[in-house]
């Protein structure tokens, strides 16, 4: 998931962006629970098959169109993960922006 502080990378050929165009779908897809489902073994597994490596980079090239997502069928249950996953990406920026004030407080950390 691309976060604020990722608005200056530069990104390659084989690296696929993913958007949810429209929280209001027929899947209860959203940013957050789209990530839990590219995260879960389900999706790994079948990633394996159909990722092939060229030189040294992974391709998945449009055999991503063919993953089946574990989309769980009660509403409630992916609110409920939605609800979690989004709450830990939160705290994760909160504290990559907490380390940046720190930089600027006290100058020349590299972390």
């Amino acid at each position: 998931m691309v976060s604020p502080f990722d608005k200056e990378a530069l990104y390659t050929r084989e690296i696929l962006i993913l958007r949810v165009t429209d929280d209001e779908n027929e899947y209860g897809l959203n940013p957050y629970y789209l990530l839990y489902l590219l995260s879960h073994k389900l999706t790994h597994l079948q990633a394996k098959n159909k990722i092939l490596i060229e030189t040294t980079l992974p391709n998945i090239a449009e055999r991503w169109k063919e993953l089946m997502l574990p989309i769980d069928i009660d509403k409630r249950q992916r609110e409920f993960i939605t609800n979690k996953i989004k709450e830990v990406i939160t705290s994760k920026w909160d504290a990559i922006e907490k380390i940046d004030i720190l930089k600027l407080e006290l100058g020349d950390l590299v972390t």
